[in-house]
């Protein structure tokens, strides 16, 4: 492969001033509809940017560990890539809304990606963070962020090769710290974690041990907070690495080969396939994961325990047993938490009868695991009708349980008529199969989500119970979870637990109750989202440990 083109173009802006130029480099050879890589320059500007960083993009696609595709670099002043106070600021603006679709109609580009150095590096970020649906994937090399989103806690080292005037032209003069912590990639992650998890965006962050403006140590805190919250990320300290100088060159190259793997083909791993297969025995061996019987209110009751640590106690949906935690359970357990995940009556091991079953047994069986496993208040995690008993607890037994997070709140605003029927239709013990499949996909998964992970583990006689329970229950009494505080988490394409349920009970109660929504799920949740749910409960056990 010969080297790669670059031209210049122009276009017009309403968010910053225009003309606004920019360069397309490009391979030879490439085909309509590849990806296109927004490359955001540093604060020393664009003049050779492009020239010192073309080497490696050649490189990269000589050797085949870059596929084919545009890059785009627009120029910029020492904006920050940030939407500033000032007239005609809007550089973040400008790249999501305008920059991106003019190259997608006037060169034919397909998947986006964006990445950057130093400023670049922190625009790159803010950019995905905020829009997440829009990229596949962000690095960001030696990024131009604090360690700290507070504005009144940078200290000079971390702000020394910032003027005042630049700053003050960005965030306010005087500077308005919630201008500053709304715009950092610190808080954007936790406040957009959800959502970046659930669109999957592949992130890379990196810089050199010796940057000489003390940007490792922005990085390092980013890289803390994206593993303290659960969202997976490639993360390189690089030894010797200084802003600038001879390291560059070659990190520049590891980013770019990050971008091939996050293209290339992500087929399953057979040989992984084998060994992880055998490893719930190795868990249970280990006693990372455990079977505990212990003595309920009515019989015994059943329970799986993960790991140890500040302990989270799961409830499972209507007519469902604590398989259904399994996977959060171990994510949970690996983050330092003991995820403890009990069967319902009449599930497993748990025995204690279900003629006459009241929502307040329900709770009480909640109420003795508690007892026995744990001598501190728990968070309890309840998963659609779950999410009832959790809050049934919480009232009944203050004491237990110290906040609820409710998956697919559910409880006052009824389903359509439809998808009641569909939940119906589940428990039909004459249904065939393909009709009890099309049940579970219309009721309980997102369109395009594989509802088959749902054919089995259904309990009729036990859904039965419990939804009488329900019925003889005064929905006020559970409904707010006595006072404690409450995290909904809810799927965009509920159609069981409606969105109004979540919505009320946060207005009701919006002194101690938040919500995330969860793109491309439904009712099941789980199983469709396993990675958004685990950034969104940890984020929450964050906040409340």
């Amino acid at each position: 492969m010969t080297g790669s083109e670059v031209t210049r173009h122009t276009m017009t802006s309403a968010f910053v001033p225009t003309p606004l130029t920019y360069e397309l480099v490009t391979p030879e050879g490439l085909s309509p509809g590849a990806p296109v890589l927004l490359w955001l320059h540093g604060g020393d500007g664009p003049d050779r940017f492009a020239s010192l960083t073309q080497p490696a993009f050649d490189a990269c696609w000589a050797d085949g560990t870059l596929p084919p595709l545009s890059v785009v670099i627009p120029h910029s002043t020492r904006s920050f890539w940030l939407d500033g106070v000032g007239a005609r600021a809007g550089w973040e603006s400008m790249l999501i809304d305008e920059l991106l679709p003019h190259v997608g109609e006037h060169h034919g580009t397909g998947l986006a990606l964006i990445g950057g150095i130093s400023m670049g590096g922190m625009g790159a970020l803010r950019a995905a963070f905020r829009r997440p649906d829009l990229f596949a994937a962000v690095i960001a090399l030696e990024p131009a962020i604090e360690p700290t989103a507070e504005w009144h806690e940078v200290t000079h080292r971390d702000r020394f090769y910032g003027r005042d005037e630049v700053i003050e032209a960005l965030y306010g003069d005087p500077v308005d710290p919630e201008m500053f912590r709304s715009n950092h990639p610190l808080e954007m992650a936790t406040r957009h974690g959800v959502e970046i998890a659930a669109e999957e965006l592949d992130i890379y962050v990196e810089c050199g041990d010796e940057d000489m403006l003390n940007l490792h140590h922005g990085a390092e805190a980013l890289h803390r907070r994206l593993w303290e919250i659960g969202l997976v990320h490639e993360y390189r300290s690089v030894r010797g690495g200084n802003h600038v100088g001879r390291t560059l060159g070659p990190r520049i190259v590891d980013a770019l080969t990050f971008i091939g793997r996050s293209l290339g083909d992500h087929a399953a791993d057979p040989v992984l396939d084998v060994i992880t297969a055998g490893l719930q025995d190795v868990h249970e061996a280990g006693g990372f994961r455990r079977r505990t019987m212990i003595d309920g209110p009515a019989g015994s009751i059943e329970v799986w325990e993960y790991g140890e640590g500040p302990p989270v106690v799961m409830v499972p949906s209507l007519g469902r047993g604590a398989s259904d935690f399994d996977d959060l359970a171990r994510r949970l357990a690996r983050a330092g938490y003991h995820a403890i995940h009990p069967e319902p009556r009449g599930v497993g091991g748990s025995d204690g009868g279900l003629d006459g079953l009241t929502m307040a047994d329900l709770a009480d069986d909640v109420a003795a695991v508690i007892h026995a496993l744990t001598s501190e208040p728990v968070t309890l995690i309840g998963h659609a009708f779950g999410n009832r008993i959790a809050r049934m607890t919480a009232t009944d037994h203050p004491h237990l349980v110290d906040s609820v997070v409710l998956l697919c709140c559910g409880g006052l605003v009824k389903p359509a008529p439809e998808h009641a029927a569909a939940l119906q239709r589940l428990f039909d013990a004459d249904a065939a199969p393909d009709e009890h499949l099309a049940a579970v996909a219309q009721g309980f998964f997102s369109p395009g989500n594989d509802p088959s992970v749902w054919a089995d583990g259904w309990y009729a006689s036990v859904a039965a119970a419990q939804g009488a329970a329900a019925v003889a229950a005064p929905v006020e009494h559970w409904w707010g979870a006595g006072d404690k505080e409450i995290f909904v988490v809810q799927p965009v394409d509920d159609v069981m637990a409606v969105a109004e349920n979540a919505h009320r009970i946060c207005e009701e109660f919006a002194d101690r109750a938040s919500m995330v929504t969860v793109p491309r799920a439904g009712h099941a949740l789980l199983p469709e989202q396993p990675h958004a749910v685990e950034v969104a409960v940890r984020t929450w056990l964050t906040r409340v440990r």
